[in-house]
This record gives structure tokens, C-alpha cells and sequence, in this order.
């Protein structure tokens, strides 16, 4: 689940001197706040609702790479290297970010070196994580694949519930199909299998609900038949 104290998140200090620097915008459900492949020109801070960050691969698949938070800062990599996007990102309902051109971005870094170390942080991280999945990927089942991944999308944007952990956000079977470099089919029949094991449920409103978290932890890390 989102943890509020994550060193990457600006103080209300430096939310005051982002914003002092930057300008608002506001997008609805749907709409690309930034384009994969596409020159950068702003950073964004999002204040407000939840939005989520797609990378397509060159044979047309597009994959879920994360879902950010309010208080989280985006589209910084780009700027900082002056290359293009590496993702599009989508507002999931109503959003509002602070935008901040590449010029202030600097200088507002410069200002608040706390930040520019947990930025750099964060990217040290991600790189980590997308080494170790891709090692992870070569000898995993597919059920320990998507078990993986919705645990990781439970701590990014899971609510606990009488039921269990509620992914606050839709995913679709192609999202995960690609998110696990599977099949569409191969996803189906390993979102079946949890349903099977009593650790994956659907709430009233369609989204995941992972019932029985540790066990479904076991299965990802050690397998369906060693986790019962």
C-alpha cells in the first residue's frame, strides 16, 4: 500500500516553492498528461487524484509500469537529460498537476538538495527492481508472475478491506498479460488459478482484491503447489 513517509514525496516546504514555480493543470479521466517518445517539457507534480504510467514495446504491447500517488513528482528524467519520455502517463479520473519547465525544474532543484537526492534514489531503485524482475521472469511460472505483480500493485495502490487488499485501480487482462510478459490467455488462466487457491477475489466494483496476502506472497516467491 502507498506509504505516506516515502523520502521521494516533497515536504509541504517544497510542495510551497514547486508551486511557487510552476502552474497549475488540469486533466480529466483518460486524458495523456505526457507522451511516450515525446520531447520533454515540463515536470510534474501531481496534487491531486492518481494517474497511471504506460510504456508500449515495439511490437504493440503496452505495458502498466506503475501508478502514481498525490505528492509524487514525474516526467523528471526526461528533463533532467533532455530526452524524450520514456512512458505515457494517463489521469485516472479528475487530476491535477503543478507543471514546471525545464529551466525552473534546475533551479529548483539546486534550492532543495534533499530532493535531488531522493530522485536520485528512487531512479537507483527502479533500475534495481527492473534488473532483478527480468532475472526473476527467466524461471517463473506465469501464476507466480501475476502473483508478483498485483502485490506490487496492492503497495502502490491497495486499500485494506474486510475482504482483504483492494487494488484501487482497474487492470484490464491485456495490462497484466504484459506487465508479466505473457499471453492474454496465459494471464486468464493464471488470475483462474489464484481464484482457485482462495487468494484473489473481484470486489462489487470489478477491481482485484487479494484475500489472503501472505499466502499469496508464498505462491509468488515460492510457487502455487509450495504455498498450500
Amino acid at each position: 500500500m502507498p506509504d505516506e513517509q516515502a523520502p521521494e514525496r516533497l515536504t509541504a516546504a517544497e510542495v510551497d516553492d514547486w508551486k511557487a514555480h510552476a502552474r497549475l493543470r488540469q486533466y480529466a479521466d483518460g486524458q495523456a498528461l505526457m507522451s511516450q517518445g515525446v520531447p520533454a517539457e515540463h515536470a510534474l507534480l501531481l496534487t491531486s487524484g492518481r494517474v497511471k504510467v504506460l510504456s508500449s514495446s515495439d511490437d504493440g504491447l503496452d505495458v502498466v509500469l506503475a501508478y502514481r500517488e498525490p505528492g509524487e513528482i514525474f516526467g523528471e528524467m526526461a528533463v533532467l537529460d533532455g530526452g524524450v519520455h520514456s512512458a505515457t502517463v494517463y489521469a485516472i479520473g479528475a487530476v491535477e498537476v503543478w507543471a514546471m519547465s525545464p529551466e525552473r525544474f534546475l533551479g529548483f532543484l539546486e534550492r532543495q538538495p534533499r530532493v535531488s537526492v531522493a530522485l536520485l534514489l528512487v531512479m537507483i531503485r527502479r533500475l534495481r527492481q527492473a534488473d532483478a524482475q527480468r532475472l526473476r521472469y527467466r524461471a517463473r511460472s506465469v501464476v507466480e508472475r501475476v502473483a508478483e505483480r498485483l502485490l506490487h500493485l496492492a503497495d502502490q495502490c491497495g486499500v485494506r478491506t474486510r475482504a482483504g487488499i483492494r487494488l484501487e485501480m482497474r487492470l484490464t487482462y491485456p495490462e497484466l498479460a504484459a506487465a508479466v510478459a505473457a499471453s492474454r490467455e496465459s494471464a486468464v488462466k493464471a488470475v483462474a488459478s489464484l481464484r482457485t487457491a482462495g487468494v484473489l477475489a473481484s470486489g462489487p466494483d470489478r477491481r482485484f482484491v487479494i484475500t489472503e496476502p501472505e499466502v499469496m506472497h508464498r505462491i509468488a516467491f515460492e510457487g502455487l503447489r509450495d504455498s498450500r
